[in-house]
């Protein structure tokens, strides 16, 4: 064990001082702090937009519009004298008794060269609904949850599997996995890879985490969603809740997983072939693994039959059944069986993994064909 440690504390040291990790991961901390600081700044932006409406008002109904939030009313005599202060620009817009008996609710708005929304939204009244059938997650927030939980997951393991199979054949390459195996088993080596690979990812999604945290509290947005004067499910039903409930903890035990299966695959794929330049093609099949599930996750994510397939099988799970958690389609025993099918797959996945790294990691020139990697020992 204490090998696989010191395996992986280099591997660490060596990808975090490469320039490509730096720049791919700082952008990408940098896209999540920006894109949460935007919702506070534009809504300072558009402050201006939701001052309170200057409303002239004549007798009764200035007591009435004084009662509702953003209207600063001024009290006039006269319907004449309301039409004079719009004139005039002293108020946005004016209420007053309409001349036609048969006007809706009695009243006439005076407004300058457009409608007032907010007043017109004000003076209207709607009835009560109640729903026999509420849906349990909103059609445009479920297809929102399915993309951003797909991607999130496509961009970490497409990234760091990547990162992880090119440093594979840049040691073979120059010959330091020879002088590694010398002092370590192939196996050993396979396993700091992997590990060291699974903490500069979740490294990665903390410090992401962390920007997006920061970046609501400077755009003023976080004491709105931690709570304040409302709560989570009083701001947004149950669906945010939900999401930053136990479906969030779920989504991290099956990302952690699969990661792994992953990474594992992408690096024995990587150990066939001794170029930079061949290892998009050596990894095409895992890629394939990857990007299919996300398009169909991303295609059929209000599809229950369909996304209730695609939870059982262990490349697709981690979308979607963290998608069937949030919107309550699934049961509590199911993400049980999912998270079960794919750790049984990701250990298989590290044994045929281990046997393509063992087998290939000293053969240099051409691409090692596949079945070779399975039988044949260097």
């Amino acid at each position: 064990m204490s090998r696989v440690w010191l395996v992986t504390k280099r591997e660490i040291l060596t990808q975090a001082r490469t320039k490509s990790f730096i720049i791919s991961t700082s952008l990408m901390i940098a896209a999540v702090f920006l894109g949460a600081l935007a919702p506070g700044l534009l809504s300072g932006l558009g402050a201006d937009s939701e001052k309170d409406v200057k409303v002239a008002a004549v007798g009764a109904l200035a007591e009435v519009l004084e009662a509702l939030e953003g209207f600063d009313v001024l009290a006039v005599d006269s319907p004449a004298d309301a039409e004079q202060a719009v004139r005039d620009e002293r108020v946005d817009a004016a209420v007053t008794p309409a001349e036609d008996a048969a006007t809706p609710l009695g009243l006439e708005v005076i407004a300058r060269d457009e409608s007032p929304a907010r007043l017109l939204a004000a003076l209207t009244v709607s009835p009560a609904v109640r729903l026999l059938d509420p849906p349990k997650v909103g059609e445009f927030f479920q297809a929102m949850a399915a993309m951003v939980i797909a991607i999130l997951f496509f961009m970490i393991v497409m990234m760091y599997g990547q990162l992880a199979a090119q440093n594979t054949v840049v040691e073979k390459q120059t010959r330091v996995i020879e002088l590694l195996l010398a002092t370590v088993p192939a196996r050993v080596l396979l396993a700091g890879k992997i590990a060291s690979n699974a903490v500069l990812a979740f490294a990665t999604v903390a410090a992401m985490s962390l920007a997006l945290v920061l970046g609501l509290a400077l755009g003023g947005t976080w004491d709105v969603l931690a709570g304040g004067d409302l709560g989570l499910a009083d701001l947004v039903g149950d669906n945010l809740a939900r999401v930053l409930g136990g479906s969030l903890g779920w989504f991290l035990a099956f990302f952690a997983v699969a990661f792994v299966m992953f990474s594992s695959l992408m690096v024995g794929c990587a150990a066939m072939v001794s170029r930079l330049e061949e290892v998009g093609s050596v990894l095409v099949p895992v890629t394939m693994l990857i990007m299919v599930p996300y398009f169909l996750v991303v295609a059929f994510g209000s599809n229950a039959e369909v996304m209730a397939w695609l939870s059982y099988i262990p490349f697709s799970s981690p979308t979607a059944m963290t998608l069937r958690l949030i919107t309550g389609e699934a049961a509590w025993w199911q993400p049980v069986v999912a998270l079960a099918i794919l750790a049984a797959t990701t250990w298989l996945a590290i044994i045929l993994a281990g046997k393509l790294y063992e087998n290939s990691i000293l053969r240099t020139g051409a691409r090692v064909k596949f079945l070779s990697a399975l039988r044949d020992r260097p």
